[in-house]
């Protein structure tokens, strides 16, 4: 899915990266590469409200 993330199972994080071995282009990648993770968490995040709030209404 992505070239520079790498997960640790365990404690279910991103693994810090050093970014000291990177190229100016490949830092770039990483940043398009964060923001991309970001807006998928976000509409998960979305997604989970709107869930939450259907079974408010079912229950209320």
């Amino acid at each position: 899915m992505n070239d520079f993330f790498e997960i640790d199972e365990l404690k279910k994080t991103i693994k810090t990266l050093n970014l000291d071995d990177l190229s100016v282009e490949d830092l770039l990648k990483y940043i398009q590469e964060l923001n991309d993770e970001i807006e998928r968490v976000k509409i998960e995040i979305q997604r989970k409200k709107n869930f939450l709030k259907d079974a408010d209404r079912l229950f209320k």
